[in-house]
Order: structure tokens, then sequence, then C-alpha cells
């Protein structure tokens, strides 16, 4: 049977962050083919990185990286001998099964590659010979061979050039050489760990890395092995203290020899997404590389995934990743359990310094603490806050689905006595969980009126009055309920149908004037309940601001007459829902006016001609306008403020805040 190899490519895609796969593999090929017994005692694998020249002269510049296109393996193995070349030229060969050599691993090149070129000077039968040949994506898959006699003794090697690396893989390539040396200690760790691995270099730009050096300077001999037992299992554990500035904390999953997946340390032990400290006071990763028959067993062809057992267990000689994972990050933590325990306490120190700023987080330090621990500590403030609204809102949820589950048998009075010495701690969840989010709002309110305070004392403009209570040109849709202060001047005003901030009637839907006449706040609240449908207005509600201190009003423009005009266009205009559908606006719509201002000596004068009476405080007017159905009244600043402190004392008491 024979097989076209460029069918054999083709069935499988070589996915983007395994783009430096086919480096590995020539490179494990080469340590493979030193470590032959016919081999030389001092292996040496050199890889040359080449670069688009084109690039460098595009740009001209030396601070860019041209892009990689090819990669040149050159190592002094036993090269392709009669015995190799022909193993090459079978897929799936069984030459190197004893390596866990699956046959296929040189099938990646050409998914990334365009071809590869090999030359291999070898030593067989008493003299010396010269192979050569292509691997390229045609049906037979070797092109140009030729084999050739050399006289003399001659320098061993073998030479793997992959050539042309497809513009697809080449913005997934990693281009820094120093990062390509990392990433093959990463997948050829335990190589490495072999006192007879080959000296491995790379050469890029005139620039020398000695990987095995990078490896020793990495891990400074800091790795200790241990055993780990799961049922019939049997794996062992190489744990790594890693001195990289690249952080790491991962644990890597080896099959024959070849790293082929990784895990996250921190989805089990969460202090573990930084860096740990050794006693020098130096950061360092955690490493960990487990090997075991397993694995080998379980390795997909490519090497590039493994398949653990999902679900129950049935069966002792099966494993799931999720519980190898967690018997690694045991070993893990009794391991390294000071340094561990070190950040978990920096990482709950930073939580309860937000959860202090932000109240309405307080109760998830008792109910949720292990929730929080899984919080990153490397987190910014918005981001933390994200993390503790999700954990807030699983919190909610599992105190309304408690409560629900309880109140249900709650029928009688002798019900609802046993419900009180039996769920005490149900009851004070419920609270705290309450309590919690009325607190940041509470605090909220106190730092509004406060602020609006220091506006009235520097006599600020009416711009930034207005703003403060609900920002200007902007919509109810366009605003959140916690994004506006209304109940500074009535906290109904909170819950409307449509509210228009500082726009022009003609582009107030409801109104639908052609009137540029533009109202500080006016709000259509909710439609009559017993409507047959959603046109007209239980309510509309007017809102004037004026600058403090000001008392330059004229007799044909000040905040009543104002306050008319709005009130007139309003009947008169042709009033439309927000469909575009006329609707009659109904005579007895009441309208509540608000002129919110300083009380300045010409204001008085006017509100006393027009016929308004002083409120009972002293401190503003009101007037029922039997023309417009409206209910005007002129409150000053001060009254504003001390009205919404009395409203709101008793809830800034209960803070100690008042």
């Amino acid at each position: 049977m024979q097989i076209d190899i460029r069918g054999k490519i083709n069935e499988k895609r070589l996915s983007f962050n395994n783009t430096l796969l086919p480096l590995f593999e020539a490179i494990v090929n080469s340590i493979q083919a030193i470590e032959e017994d016919s081999a030389t005692s001092t292996g040496i694998i050199e890889i040359d990185i080449i670069r688009s020249a084109q690039k460098i002269i595009e740009f001209g510049k030396t601070d860019i990286l041209p892009d990689i296109v090819d990669f040149q393996i050159k190592d002094n193995g036993v090269g392709f001998n009669e015995k190799n070349y022909e193993s090459f030229n079978f897929a799936h060969s069984t030459y190197k099964f004893n390596k866990g050599g699956k046959g296929i691993g040189r099938f990646t090149w050409l998914r990334a590659f365009g071809k590869a070129e090999i030359e291999s000077r070898y030593f067989e039968d008493g003299s010396w010979h010269l192979r050569q040949f292509n691997f390229e994506p045609t049906k037979i898959g070797i092109e140009k061979h030729k084999i050739e006699n050399v006289n003399g003794t001659a320098e061993r090697y073998t030479i793997v050039k992959l050539k042309e690396l497809k513009e697809e893989y080449k913005k997934w390539c990693n281009n820094n050489a120093d990062d390509i040396a990392l990433k093959i200690i990463e997948h050829c760790f335990v190589y490495f760990l072999n006192k007879d691995c080959p000296r491995i270099l790379i050469n890029d730009l005139g620039k020398k890395i000695v990987v095995n050096d990078l490896f020793n300077l990495f891990t400074k001999g800091k790795v200790k092995t241990k055993p780990l037992f799961i049922r019939d299992n049997s794996f062992k554990l190489n744990l790594v203290n890693l001195y990289s500035n690249k952080l790491d904390n991962k644990i890597h999953y080896c099959a024959n020899t070849r790293e082929v997946l990784d895990d996250k340390i921190s989805i089990d032990i969460p202090e573990l997404d930084n860096f740990l400290f050794d006693n020098e006071g130096k950061p360092f990763s955690i490493a960990i590389y487990v090997e075991g028959d397993f694995l080998d067993r379980n390795v997909n062809d490519e090497r590039t995934a493994i398949t653990f057992s999902k679900g129950e267990i049935d069966f002792p000689e099966q494993t799931t990743q999720e519980e190898l994972r967690k018997a690694i990050t045991e070993n893990i933590y009794s391991e390294f359990t000071e340094q561990i325990e070190q950040l978990s306490i920096k990482r709950v120190a930073k939580v309860k310094e937000f959860v202090n700023q932000h109240p309405r987080y307080k109760q998830l330090l008792k109910y949720k603490a292990n929730e929080l621990k899984r919080i990153p500590s490397t987190l910014s403030d918005e981001k933390m806050e994200l993390e503790l609204f999700k954990i807030q809102q699983s919190l909610e949820l599992e105190v309304k689905k408690e409560a629900s589950a309880i109140l249900k048998f709650i029928d009688s009075e002798g019900d609802r006595e046993k419900f009180n010495l039996d769920h005490q701690e149900l009851y004070h969840k419920i609270i705290e969980v309450g309590n919690s989010k009325l607190s940041e709002y509470v605090i909220h309110r106190k730092l509004v009126l406060s602020l609006f305070q220091k506006l009235l004392n520097e006599k600020a403009t009416e711009k930034a009055v207005h703003n403060l209570i609900f920002p200007l040109q902007t919509l109810s849709d366009e605003i959140g309920f916690e994004d506006h202060n209304l109940w500074m001047i009535d906290d109904k005003l909170a819950y409307h149908k449509y509210l228009a901030s500082d726009k022009r009637f003609k582009k107030i839907e409801p109104a639908n004037s052609t009137s540029n006449e533009r109202p500080d706040i006016i709000v259509f609240n909710r439609p009559f309940a017993f409507s047959n449908d959603s046109k007209p207005y239980e309510s509309i509600v007017l809102i004037e601001f004026k600058r403090p201190m000001r008392d330059d009003y004229s007799d044909d423009e000040n905040p009543i007459q104002q306050i008319n005009r709005y009130a007139r266009e309003i009947i008169e205009g042709e009033a439309r829902d927000k469909h575009e559908r006329e609707f009659d606006f109904r005579k007895n719509t009441p309208i509540y006016a608000y002129i919110i201002c300083d009380l300045t000596k010409k204001l008085k004068a006017y509100a006393k001609d027009s016929g308004f009476r002083s409120l009972p405080s002293g401190d503003g007017f009101f007037f029922f306008n039997d023309n417009y159905n409206m209910y005007v009244e002129i409150m000053s600043f001060d009254k504003i403020l001390n009205d919404s402190r009395e409203r709101n004392r008793v809830l800034f008491d209960k803070l100690n805040i008042g």
C-alpha cells in the first residue's frame, strides 16, 4: 500500500499556536540521532534563524526584526544512513517506536513550511556518504534524491532546512530568538534534565544563544523530582523553580519526553498568578513537567493533544485531566506552602482594601471568602470591581433561591416562629446582602450633597448644578438609574416614563413641537393605569434651574414667564407618542413645575407680583395656575439641600456619616 504524501499533509491543519512544532520535531530528531550508539559522544545541534532580507531593505530599521522565513537545523548525529532514510520514507514508521516515535512528525514540517531540504554526510559500510534530497508536498514527497561517496575522513553532519514559512504562520511565529530558546526549553525540558543532553545553539543576526546555558540560568539547578500515583497510573513530576522574567506557573504535560499541552496552576491555586520569591528575595515561577506511561499511551500522532478520561472513572487505568491537575497542585501547595500563603495574605488584603472603599461588597468577605481568594492580585480597580460584581450577583441569586425555598412553607404563625428559630442565619444573610447595597447608595447620596454644597459656596454655573442633578443634553433612555440625582428634588422623579434634559421642544418626541424653546428638564410620567393604551400621561414635570445668586431677571424674561411658556407649548402642541401617532393631551393632566434658584430680591418681587404664596418654611413660594392645571413651586438651593439631608438623615445616621 502506498501513501499520497500531499494527501497526508492536507488531512490535518497545524494550529497557529503550534507554529514552532516543526522546529521542535526537527530538534528532537537531531537529539535522537545523536543518542544512537554509532553517534559521536559530544552532541551539538546548531539552529540558524533565516530572516527576510526584503523586509530589511524595505524598512531599513535595525530595531525592527525582519520576519523569520527559514530555520536551519544542523547536528552531528548518526545521519541519514540506509535504515534512517528507509524509515523516513514510511509514514507511521515503527523504527523509533521505543523512543516514542510516531513516524509522522516530519509531516508537520510541510504544514507550516513550503518544503524541507535535507543534506546528510554519514559513515556506513566502511566509507563516507553524502545524501541529499528534498521533502515537498508532492504525491511521493521525496524529490531530487541523490547519494554519492566522498573520499577520506570527513565531518559527520545532517542539515535540515525548513524553507519558506507560510504567510499565515509568520505572524504567529515567535520572532525573538530568546523567546524561541525558551520555547525549545519548554518543549524539550525532559531532555535538558539529562546530563548527556546535546549542546543546542541558536544563531540569529550575529547573536549566539546557548540554550543549555539559558536552561541552567533559568533553573539554577533547582529541579526536584517526585512520584505521583493515581490508581494504577504512575507519574513523575519535575518541580522547577524557573528564574525567568516571563511569568510561567504552569503544568506541562509531556508525552514521549516532549511537552504536549499545559495548564495554568492558578486554576486551582489562584495565588499563583504571580511570581513567588525565594529566600534571597529573587522572583521565580513554578513549572511542573509531568511524565508517565498514561500520557505516552494517550497522546495523538501529532503530539498536540492527550486524550484524558471524561466523567466518572470506571477502570483503574483511567485518569481525568482535572484529577491529575488537582493531584499535582496539592504537591505544589505542600512544596511551596509558605510562599503561597504569603501571596494569599497580600491578595486578600488588596481585596479588603477595595471592599472598604466599596461597601456594597462588604458581605462577600463573610459569605464568599473562597471566591474572593480566586480574584487575581494583578487586576486593575476596574477589573477588580467587575469580578466582585459577578460574585455579588451569584450571592444575591443564592439568597433569593434560599429565601424562596423557605418562604414557601410559611403558612401560619407557628411556621413563622419556627422560621425565626431555625433560619436566623438566612435572615441575617438576607439583611446583610441588602444592607451592603444600600450602604453604598447612601454614601453616594452623602457625597452628592457635599458636592452640591460646594457648588453653591463657589457660586457655580447653572450648567454645573444642572449636570449634577441630571446630565445635560441627554434623554432618560441614555442614563442609568444610578447615573442621575433627581432624588434631590423628589424621589418619585426617578420613576418616570420619558425625560429630556436640555433638549429643544422640537427634539422631544412626546411634545411634537417646532419650538426652539429648551426646558432644562421635562418629565412625562407613567401613563394612566386605566387607559386603554399607552398614550395619555399621568402627569408632566417641568424643572428650571437658575444660576446661584443670579438677580438680573427682566420683566419679559424670568423663570415664571419661562415656565408658563413651556406649559403653553405642551398643551397647545400636537402631542405624539414615540411611534409618531397623535394623541389628545388630556386637559386635566396635571403639570408640576419646579423653579430652582436663589431667592434674590428681584425674584421674590416677581413671585409676589404673580400671586405666589410663601412656603411655610419661608424658603420658597408656591402657586396653582388654573389656566394650565399647573402647580408651580419656587425652591431655593438651600431648601433642596436641607430637605434632601433631612429625608436621608436616618440613613446617614445608621452609617455614622451624618
